[in-house]
């Protein structure tokens, strides 16, 4: 690599003037060859991927049919082509990108076990560019999942008003809250150590998930689930997707989407690398 020797590393970045520019190089170049090695990692085993397809798949499939006649509630806005699949598929979507992070952290810890850690951390790549390198490729696999939910939905007769684009924007938005919703599962991971109490603590934000817009509108909700869902970081994404399916684009769905995912990604992340520090300190 050709960045900053290690002298160069504690100096001040008005004392060398291409320090910066060959760090960010240094960190866009490290990241990309980890982040290679971590989808490899992720696509090798079937069983990775496959489990995140296959419970929204379930209940896309099964929910649709078990629950068609939601749609003749008072209150309940079907859109689309009036079928409850309509309604459903922007949830399940959302609901793909939500699982294919959920256990993104206890990927890291075995890592963490068998010593590969330690052999990066013997060489001159940065600690940062190793989260990076984990935390970028969730992008591409939240995306690549959710893409699948989507042409499942669309095989089974729900549409995209929006089209390629809106399709385009569908992916980007569960791309973007894959990354975001991933410290969920690195702090746990950081800070115990441990695989199994990972996955347990992974599970305690199985609810927020379905305390979303997912099955049901905000009006056929009780009072308090009401309150829950207008501050839940799944609705907003929810919201943004339902309508570039159903309707159109709906701008202010997806600006407060994006500013929601924005503040979600700020404060997760920046949990995730003090707690990823502690674990390599």
């Amino acid at each position: 690599m050709h960045g900053p020797s290690y002298s160069d590393r504690g100096r001040r970045p008005a004392d060398h003037p291409g320090l910066v520019t060959a760090v960010i190089g240094d960190l866009i170049y490290e990241s990309w060859y980890l982040g290679l090695r971590t989808l490899r990692r992720f696509y090798r085993v079937p069983a990775n991927w496959i489990g995140i397809i296959v419970f929204p798949l379930i209940q896309l499939f099964v929910f649709s049919q078990l629950f068609k006649d939601i749609i003749q509630l008072p209150g309940f806005r079907a859109g689309g082509n009036g079928s409850y699949l309509a309604y459903l598929a922007p949830g399940q979507i959302a609901f793909t990108a939500f699982f294919a992070v959920a256990w993104s952290g206890s990927s890291i810890l075995v890592e963490y076990r068998n010593g590969y850690m330690d052999k990066l951390r013997a060489t001159p790549i940065r600690r940062v560019s190793i989260l990076f390198g984990e935390l970028a490729p969730l992008f591409l696999e939240s995306a690549v999942m959710a893409g699948g939910i989507l042409a499942l939905s669309i095989v089974l007769g729900a549409t995209i008003k929006t089209g390629i684009v809106g399709a385009a924007m569908i992916l980007v938005l569960s791309g973007l809250f894959g990354m975001a919703w991933a410290g969920t599962s690195f702090v746990p991971a950081f800070l115990t150590k441990s695989e199994q109490a990972t996955g347990t603590l992974s599970l305690l934000f199985f609810p927020i998930a379905f305390m979303s817009t997912a099955f049901v509108p905000p009006a056929l909700m009780p009072g308090w689930l009401q309150t829950v869902n207008a501050w839940n970081p799944i609705t907003f994404l929810i919201e943004a997707i339902r309508p570039l399916m159903m309707s159109g684009y709906d701008w202010g769905a997806i600006g407060k989407a994006l500013l929601a995912l924005a503040i979600l990604g700020t404060v997760l992340q920046s949990a995730t690398l003090w707690a990823f520090r502690r674990l390599t300190a």
